[in-house]
């Protein structure tokens, strides 16, 4: 089961100003639709039947069809072609549906988010789909266990980012020339123009559209897994998967010539002799490689 998310700190929310252009300039956007919460709060109950699980999701085609591409896509490579969501339940599981539900509603969400400048948001949602790959393969590669929610939160992670580039379109690439260099700098830069950060404004943002932990803690915390008073692991997972997207964007292959495993990578193991550090920077190459590929594949299937 996915748990509730608490009530977000009130300092999370953002300057009136901001939020006044957000409704403006965003209106009500939905991240999940009606449907999506249906079922997420329908599988709370331990009594929940696949049938009556899929049964909800029917009602709406678009979500349908959307968990099926997804299914079907280069995050599961299914031996047979899943045709029927009773089948996809039974293939990855009740939990790993879950966020399946989370993270089709939210790709279809992106390819509807219009932007002045179309390169930004491509570029952001490039980053993000390399991101949430990343973290999937370095989970399923060193037996992380989690199941599902590495995807969605390294889908979400750089959620505010995509809120800042539509909402002050003018100033955004001022404070963020999406150069992919994110250095504290680049918090305190947001900070200064807008009174927030993107950290702190995916939080509040998802938090307010109800999506469940630990999506908005991974949000708020990426940037300094070690803070995290819940989901560490996870956020440490997002960061190490963070990071090497944004070498990997900024740098390509020549990011290996100096390869230094990312910081946040000792919040993911006990390793006192640094074998899975070693480990690590030994299947790197094909992990990026890998997430690269699979990056355009998804991000085609419109």
């Amino acid at each position: 089961m996915i748990a509730t998310a608490p009530v977000v700190d009130a300092n999370l929310k953002p300057p009136a100003e901001l939020v006044q252009a957000l409704k403006k300039r965003v209106g009500q956007l939905q991240m999940l639709p009606a449907v999506a919460q249906e079922a997420l709060q329908l599988v709370k109950n331990p009594e929940c039947s696949i049938s009556q699980f899929t049964g909800v999701i029917k009602r709406d085609v678009k979500l349908t069809a959307d968990i099926l591409k997804m299914a079907n896509s280069a995050l599961y490579c299914p031996v047979t072609p899943i045709v029927d969501l009773n089948r996809c339940v039974m293939r990855v599981g009740f939990r790993e549906c879950q966020y399946l539900i989370l993270s089709a509603s939210i790709a279809s969400l992106m390819h509807r988010v219009t932007m002045s400048q179309e390169w930004v948001r491509e570029i952001l949602w490039r980053h993000s789909f390399t991101t949430a790959l990343l973290a999937t393969r370095i989970n399923r590669t060193f037996h992380l266990g989690f199941q599902g929610e590495e995807f969605t939160a390294g889908l979400l992670h750089d959620f505010g980012r995509i809120l800042f580039a539509m909402v002050v379109p003018e100033s955004f690439l001022k404070f963020d020339p999406l150069d992919f260099n994110e250095s504290p700098d680049l918090l305190e830069r947001e900070f200064e123009a807008t009174g927030t950060d993107h950290c702190r404004l995916g939080a509040w943002f998802t938090h307010g559209n109800q999506l469940p932990q630990p999506i908005p803690s991974v949000i708020l915390n990426h940037h300094q897994p070690e803070l995290a008073e819940k989901h560490q692991r996870l956020t440490a997972l997002i960061a190490v998967a963070d990071q090497l997207a944004n070498d990997w964007q900024r740098l390509g292959a020549r990011m290996m010539e100096d390869f230094t495993p990312p910081s946040a990578l000792s919040l993911l193991s006990d390793d006192e002799n640094g074998d899975f550090a070693a480990s690590f920077a030994e299947v790197t190459p094909t992990l990026l490689a890998e997430a690269q590929r699979d990056a355009e594949t998804m991000m085609a299937a419109k």
